[in-house]
């Protein structure tokens, strides 16, 4: 059986991983799981190992760690899989992969493939309060809200926070958040979009240049500014100024729905409907069109106002 595991879902991603080896160690034995990966091997290597049979065990795994980085095994894949023998399972773990290429294309039309994408703001939120009273600990939903974000939407780090903050404290407390967590950019992705819709075109500048300076590359800038946006539309349908009611009827945290309020007061419902359309294009090109995606990111922020 060949099976294909990928998605943007670090901590889903590796944890059906290990399912199925544990799975397979338990059923066939401890030594008949091989581990290749592309940094330590080469083509040929994965070839001979695919097309071998089982040595010492009646069945073996094959987990290939991002083959898709040797050229030749993407081009010559279904040639691959074909010397495969019924004795032979094979997982390709494809961690980071580009939807665009034909390699993508070939794995997707497997029968076995498994694709774990991140979960939306609201499931993410709901994941939290649920996770946290699995360990014993416990969050509010709009806590949840202020950890996802402080610290991103990646559901591995989210973990971990969680269980650093259930060790210090069960009830996790908006303190406790702030003085245990450390700060990704989302934060400054409000105040990048705070200079934008202000039309401070040098501030806008400034802030993405720091952020490239620090390594965050417009892959990951877009989604935060997404999800930015997303919290606009969701304080603008509420329809009121006053915070309290805001909170009480979007589920959001009092500290985001200020901030949306401060952003909301430069913009009409008409600019905002145009400003995610617009994001929603670009952000389509940049998954599915080859173009400098940090030019094209910064354009959009110092035209958000045109």
């Amino acid at each position: 059986m060949i099976t294909v595991i990928t998605g943007n879902n670090d901590l889903l991603r590796g944890e059906h991983l290990q399912q199925k080896i544990a799975e397979f160690i338990k059923k066939n034995g401890d030594f008949s799981v091989e581990k290749i990966t592309s940094e330590n091997s080469d083509y040929n290597t994965i070839k001979s190992s695919m097309s071998s049979l089982p040595f010492l065990v009646s069945k073996k795994l094959i987990v290939l760690y991002e083959p898709g980085n040797l050229k030749e095994f993407g081009e010559n894949l279904e040639e691959i899989l074909k010397m495969v023998s019924d004795d032979v399972d094979v997982i390709i773990y494809e961690p980071n992969i580009d939807k665009r290429t034909t390699y993508f294309k070939k794995l997707k039309k497997l029968e076995n493939f498994n694709e774990f994408s991140k979960l939306d703001s609201f499931k993410l939120n709901k994941w939290l309060v649920d996770y946290a009273d699995k360990i014993g600990g416990k969050i509010s939903n709009s806590n949840a809200e202020q950890l996802i974000s402080r610290v991103g939407d990646n559901q591995l780090l989210l973990k971990n926070e969680i269980d650093k903050l259930v060790l210090y404290e069960p009830e996790i407390t908006i303190n406790n958040i702030e003085v245990m967590t450390d700060q990704v950019p989302s934060s400054t992705i409000f105040n990048l979009l705070d200079s934008a819709l202000s039309g401070n075109r040098k501030n806008v500048i400034k802030i993405f240049q720091e952020q490239k300076d620090l390594k965050v590359d417009a892959g990951q800038i877009m989604p935060l500014i997404a999800w930015q946006l997303h919290v606009l539309a969701l304080v603008k349908s509420v329809n009121s100024n006053n915070v309290g009611e805001v909170v009480s009827t979007s589920g959001l945290s009092r500290y985001t729905v200020e901030g949306a309020l401060r952003l909301l007061n430069r913009i009409d419902m008409n600019e905002l409907r145009n400003i995610v359309n617009r994001a929603l294009e670009l952000d389509v090109k940049l998954k599915t069109v080859t173009i400098d995606a940090d030019e094209a990111v910064l354009q959009f922020l110092l035209t958000i106002k045109s």
